[in-house]
C-alpha cells in the first residue's frame, strides 16, 4: 500500500500596512511561494473620503489588493481597529477588493455569523483553517448579528489609582486591569470549537494588546486580558494564535503544545514608518515616537509546520527587518541578534523553550 506523505507550511506575519505597490525582497517573496501566507491587512482599500471619527484613519486604493496576490498572500484577517475607518461600505470595499484578487478574507463580514466564519485551505495534503478576532474596537466596528464589521471580543477595562503613590509621584499613569467582555469570549470559543472542526489545524489571527510606549512600562507590554484568552482560545481548539497590534515584536508562550506568538510586530508599514500618522484630533497631544522608532522596524514570521492534524510538529521565527520606506527584507546579522534577543528576553516569563539557530528562533512545542 502507497501511503501519501502529507506536510503542510504556514508563514504568518506582522501587520500588513501599504500604500502603495510593495517592493517586497526577492527572498521573501521565495519564502513565500513554498507556502500558505496568512497575513493582517491593516488598511481600508477603498476609494471613498468619507471617514469615520477616530484619532487616525487608514485608507489605500483597492487596486493594491492585487499587490497581496502578487506577493503570494494566501488569506488576510481583516480583523483588527483600521478595517472600518471608512465605514462599513469602506469595509465592503475591502472584502471585494481581497476577494477579486484571489485572496480569502477572514474576519469580518457583513454579520457577526459571516465575521466569525473559516477561511479553510487544502496545503498540502491537510485542511488547514484561518480564523480572524479583534479585541480592538472603534465604536460602531464589531459585528453584530445585524451590522456589518470585524469579528468581535471586547474588553473590560478597570483603572486603578493607588491614592499613596499618586500623591508621591503626581501624573503617574494608573494600573489598568483587563478582561473579556462577559458573553463575548463564549461566543468567540464556540466560533474557534466550530472551526477547528472543519480543520486539521487552526491558526487564529488576533488583534490585540496595547501599542509600543502606549502602556506604563512598570505594568509591562501585554494587557492582564491576553495570557488567559491566548489559553482559552487553545483549549477551544486553536493550534496556533499569532497576535497583532503593538507593532513590535513580544514574546512566545507554549500552551499545551501550540505556540502563542503575542506579536509579530510590523511586516509592511508605508504608513507608520514611511509617513507620521495624521491625528484628525488635535488633543491629547499624543507623541507617535514610540511607533516609529528602532524596535518598529523589527517583525517576524511565524512559520509553522504540520505533517499531521493537530498541534504543529515545528514552529520557528524568522526575523524581518524594515527599511526607512517600511518594505521589509530577511533580518540578518545584528538585526537579526536585536530582534531575536528581543523575543528571547521577553519569552523568559513564560518559561518557553527557544534555540537560535543561524538567524531563525526554533520554538520548541
Amino acid at each position: 500500500m502507497q501511503v501519501t506523505a502529507v506536510g503542510a507550511t504556514v508563514l504568518a506575519t506582522g501587520d500588513l500596512m501599504p500604500q502603495r505597490p510593495f517592493a517586497l525582497d526577492p527572498a521573501l517573496r521565495d519564502l513565500f511561494a513554498a507556502a500558505c501566507v496568512f497575513a493582517n491587512l491593516e488598511v481600508t482599500l477603498t476609494s471613498r473620503t468619507e471617514a469615520v471619527d477616530k484619532l487616525v484613519c487608514l485608507r489605500a486604493e483597492p487596486a493594491l489588493a492585487a499587490e497581496l496576490a502578487g506577493a503570494g498572500v494566501d488569506v488576510v484577517t481583516l480583523a483588527n481597529n483600521h478595517a472600518a475607518d471608512y465605514g462599513t461600505a469602506g469595509l465592503a470595499d475591502t472584502l471585494a477588493a481581497v476577494r477579486a484578487a484571489g485572496v480569502r478574507a477572514v474576519g469580518a463580514g457583513p454579520d457577526l455569523g459571516t465575521a466569525l466564519e473559516p477561511a479553510v485551505v487544502e496545503v498540502g495534503g491537510l485542511r488547514i483553517g484561518f480564523l480572524g478576532l479583534a479585541c480592538t474596537l472603534p465604536n460602531g466596528c464589531g459585528a453584530t448579528a445585524d451590522r456589518s464589521g470585524v469579528a468581535p471580543l471586547r474588553v473590560l477595562a478597570r483603572f486603578v489609582v493607588d491614592p499613596v503613590s499618586i500623591d508621591e509621584q503626581p501624573g503617574i499613569a494608573p494600573y489598568v486591569e483587563t478582561s473579556p467582555m462577559p458573553g463575548d469570549l463564549e461566543v468567540v470559543t464556540d466560533a474557534v470549537r466550530r472551526a477547528a472542526a472543519r480543520a486539521d489545524a487552526l491558526v487564529v489571527g488576533i488583534h490585540w494588546g496595547v501599542p509600543h510606549g502606549f502602556a506604563a512600562e512598570v505594568q509591562g507590554e501585554l494587557a492582564t486580558y491576553q495570557r488567559p484568552l491566548a489559553q482559552a482560545l487553545i483549549e477551544a481548539g486553536a493550534d496556533a494564535v499569532v497576535g497583532h497590534h503593538p507593532h513590535v515584536l513580544h514574546g512566545v508562550e507554549v500552551h499545551r503544545g501550540r505556540p502563542v506568538f503575542y506579536s509579530l510586530g510590523n511586516f509592511l508599514s508605508h504608513s507608520l514608518l514611511e509617513r507620521e500618522p495624521a491625528p484628525r484630533r488635535p488633543y491629547p497631544p499624543y507623541s507617535w515616537a514610540s511607533l516609529r522608532g528602532e524596535l518598529n522596524h523589527l517583525g517576524g514570521i511565524a512559520r509553522l509546520r504540520w505533517e499531521r492534524p493537530g498541534p504543529p510538529a515545528a514552529v520557528e521565527l524568522v526575523p524581518v527587518h524594515l527599511d526607512a520606506t517600511g518594505e521589509p527584507s530577511p533580518a540578518i546579522g545584528e538585526k537579526a541578534e536585536r530582534a531575536l534577543g528581543r523575543v528571547v528576553d521577553l519569552s523568559r516569563r513564560f518559561d518557553t523553550v527557544l534555540r537560535r539557530r543561524d538567524d531563525v528562533l526554533e520554538v520548541a512545542v
